[in-house]
């Protein structure tokens, strides 16, 4: 028999916040029965005063934020292209050292940035290995990495230096 009233307030991934109403006499016996099966209760006491005052600091912290808001994006607008381009540069090191480790010295190599549509990736993978499976004998067994000297190998292992440049952020950066 259920002696009590309950229901979910609030979800998040892998937990469930449940409000339980119920008479004094069964709050015990509720406690221990929720605690048996791993539950935590808290009390609540209901006071007006509390709520006035949160609902209070929220609306404070909206208008902070409103006003701030403006100035950040000013600023962000002014700031984005410069730390784009030192991203880049970081991007550009991090293919010259992985391309130095891979093939060694003197660093003759070619720089490319390609962005194929989803459907010609694979061609264009299938590609760029026959034209360059020659430099890495170890992308053809990619079975044991163990020995590839490589500073920033992360997923997939082609004979030539590939990773991702996510720039959708960019594309997001248009909106404002």
């Amino acid at each position: 028999k259920q002696w009590y009233q309950r229901r979910v307030r609030d979800e998040e991934a892998d937990q469930l916040l449940y409000t339980a109403t119920m008479f004094k006499k069964t709050l015990e016996a509720f406690k221990h029965n929720a605690r048996e099966r791993k539950f935590i209760v808290r009390d609540f006491t209901f006071s007006r005063t509390v709520i006035e005052q949160q609902k209070l600091e929220v609306t404070n912290m909206e208008r902070a934020k409103n006003k701030a808001y403006p100035p950040l994006i000013k600023w962000l607008k002014g700031n984005f292209s410069e730390a784009f381009l030192n991203w880049t540069h970081v991007k550009a090191l991090r293919l010259f050292t992985e391309s130095v480790l891979r093939y060694g010295l003197p660093a003759t190599f070619m720089t490319a940035i390609l962005e194929p549509n989803k459907k010609s990736e694979k061609k264009l993978r299938e590609k760029l290995t026959s034209l360059y499976g020659n430099l890495d004998k170890n992308a053809a067994d990619s079975t044991d990495l163990g020995d590839i000297p490589a500073m920033f190998l992360t997923g997939d292992y082609y004979p030539y230096v590939y990773f991702d440049v996510n720039t959708a952020f960019v594309d997001n950066a248009r909106e404002f």
